[in-house]
């Protein structure tokens, strides 16, 4: 209820045929236009059952590049895995270091010792934020998304009703267009 004012109304458009005199260059149109609708309809049909094939050869390339892609991802994922274990060494290693020279530093006030110790520090806190990159996964390929695409762009629309509509104004009849409220028509 609170939204109802906020919605507009929503209108169609309509044609109206006014027909022309000559009768047989209406039929001539009707005619073309179905002739238009048949052949739009049997190459829709024919498009949508090369489709899979289509889609086959697609799916075949996309399967080789991603085959590629994969295996370059293992290989940088081992990277990352081993700059993963180097790294955990790298801080192990610090942080027997650091207690070292913080043991060093409490007990003996050595300069260098405590100077070492904030080093290790300022180390080991850059290592806490800079851990490596995981790479990306390749997204896996799907035969049924490239199938839809394919199908998609299989059109059964081929503009007959225009040619239709050329075709009957050209016989001499008139086409008025009307802009009819179907749903809020009081909010206009």
């Amino acid at each position: 209820m609170l939204f109802s004012g906020c919605s507009s109304p929503k209108y169609k458009v309509e044609k109206i045929y006014h027909p022309p005199p000559d009768k047989a260059c209406v039929d001539r149109c009707q005619k073309e236009f179905q002739k238009c609708q048949d052949t739009c309809q049997r190459n829709y049909n024919e498009c949508l059952l090369k489709a899979p094939e289509r889609a086959q050869k697609i799916y075949d390339q996309l399967e080789k590049e991603y085959t590629q892609r994969l295996e370059e991802y293992y290989k940088q994922y081992r990277i990352y895995q081993a700059k993963l274990r180097e790294r955990k060494r790298d801080i192990e290693r610090l942080k027997k270091d650091l207690k070292f020279y913080e043991r060093l530093c409490a007990q003996y006030k050595d300069k260098e010792a405590c100077h070492r110790k904030k080093k290790i520090k300022k180390i080991l806190e850059k290592l806490k934020y800079n851990s490596p990159v995981a790479p990306q996964k390749p997204a896996e390929i799907s035969f049924k998304d490239i199938l839809d695409k394919e199908r998609a762009l299989c059109k059964c629309d081929c503009g007959c009703k225009d040619i239709f509509d050329i075709c009957y104004q050209t016989c001499g009849g008139k086409i008025e267009v009307k802009k009819i409220c179907i749903e809020d028509c009081d909010k206009s």
